[in-house]
C-alpha cells in the first residue's frame, strides 16, 4: 500500500472586523468557510480511507449487503494552523486530521508543513502539501504519481493542473488555473526533455516542462523530500526572497524551491492528474469569466439548435 503524509496550511481570522484576507485566508463568512474546509477534508480522507465499501442487495431491502474493499492507498492528515485563527473546533474530530498549531508569521504556515514533513521523512511514500480550500476527487490520483516516477525517476516535479467549475446557464465548465502563470508565480527554468509521456488507457498522456509551478498543491516523495531538507530555504524564506517582495504564502508552493524541472499534464491531458479549487472564484472574476463566457456563446448557440 501507498502510504501518504497530507499537511494542510490553515488559517481564518476570528475577529469580526478582519475575515483573515491580509493572512491569506478569503472574505468568506465563517459559514462559507467552514463548509469548503470540511467539503475539502472529507474528499481527501476519503482518497486515503483504508477500505471502500460495496454495497448491493440480493433482492430485498432488509438483506442490503456492505461489503469492504481494501484500497491501494492510505494516509495520515495533519492542518496546520496559528493560535486562535482556525476551525478546528467547528471541525471537530469526525474529519480524521490532526490539528498543529504554530504561533509563528501566519504568511509562513506553509514552512511549517515542511517541518511537519521533515520529522516524518522516512515513514511515507509521498508528502502532500494542499491548501485548505482546494482537494483531490480522483481516487487514483497517488497510483497515477507513483507510475510517473516510476517511469522518469524522482529527478523531476510532477505537479497537477488545479481547476474550478465555472457554472454558466445552470451548467458546468472545468477551467484550469494557472497556465501561464504570473511572473511571481513561476520557477527558473531547469535542465531537461520538454516533453514527458506515460501510457494511459486512451493512449500516451503528454506532460510539458514548465515554469508554472504553483497550482494549490504539490506532492513529492520521500528521496526528494530528503533533498529538499538540505536546502538552506527549507526551514524559512531565503531573506533575498522577502527583499525582492515575493509572498511567502505563494514561494512555499514551489516544491523543492524550483531546483527540479516541472512538469504537468499537457492540455490535451488536463484532467490526468488534478486538484479542485472548491470555492470556483478565480474563474468568476471580471475578466476570465467575460472571456469564457465569450467563448462558451457559440457552443451553447449551436448546442440549442440541436
Amino acid at each position: 500500500m501507498l502510504r501518504v503524509l497530507v499537511c494542510i496550511p490553515h488559517y481564518f481570522r476570528r475577529a469580526a472586523e478582519d475575515s483573515g484576507v491580509a493572512n491569506g485566508s478569503n472574505r468568506d463568512t465563517l459559514a462559507a468557510r467552514l463548509s469548503q474546509v470540511s467539503y475539502c477534508l472529507s474528499q481527501l480522507t476519503a482518497v486515503l480511507g483504508s477500505v471502500r465499501f460495496l454495497m448491493g442487495s440480493p433482492g430485498r431491502i432488509a438483506h442490503e449487503q456492505v461489503i469492504p474493499v481494501a484500497q491501494k492507498v492510505g494516509g495520515d492528515v495533519v492542518m496546520v494552523s496559528a493560535p486562535d485563527n482556525h476551525l478546528f473546533e467547528e471541525l471537530g474530530g469526525a474529519h480524521g486530521f490532526q490539528g498543529v498549531l504554530w504561533p509563528g508569521p501566519p504568511r509562513q504556515l506553509g514552512y511549517h508543513c515542511r517541518r511537519v514533513f521533515a520529522r516524518h521523512a522516512g515513514h511515507y511514500d509521498f508528502y502532500l502539501f494542499i491548501e485548505d480550500d482546494t482537494t483531490i476527487l480522483d481516487p487514483a490520483f497517488f497510483r497515477k504519481v507513483a507510475a510517473f516516477y516510476r517511469a522518469h525517476g524522482e529527478d523531476c516535479i510532477l505537479q497537477p493542473n488545479r481547476f474550478e467549475i465555472f457554472s454558466h446557464y445552470q451548467r458546468g465548465w472545468r477551467a484550469y488555473l494557472d497556465q501561464p502563470a504570473f511572473p511571481v508565480h513561476r520557477v527558473a527554468e531547469q535542465p531537461g526533455p520538454a516533453t514527458l509521456t506515460l501510457p494511459d488507457f486512451d493512449g500516451e498522456v503528454l506532460f510539458h516542462k514548465t515554469t508554472d509551478a504553483m497550482s494549490g498543491a504539490y506532492v513529492i516523495t520521500d528521496r526528494q523530500l530528503r533533498r529538499w531538507m538540505d536546502q538552506t530555504d527549507f526551514h524559512a524564506p531565503a531573506p533575498a526572497d522577502l527583499a525582492a517582495g515575493l509572498d511567502p504564502i505563494e514561494i512555499t508552493q514551489f516544491p523543492l524551491g524550483g531546483s527540479l524541472p516541472v512538469y504537468r499534464p499537457a492540455p490535451q491531458n488536463l484532467d490526468f492528474l488534478e486538484v479542485h479549487h472548491v470555492p470556483n472564484r478565480l474563474s468568476g472574476l471580471k475578466t476570465p469569466s467575460r472571456k469564457i463566457r465569450e467563448h462558451l456563446a457559440p457552443i451553447l448557440q449551436a448546442s440549442a439548435l440541436r
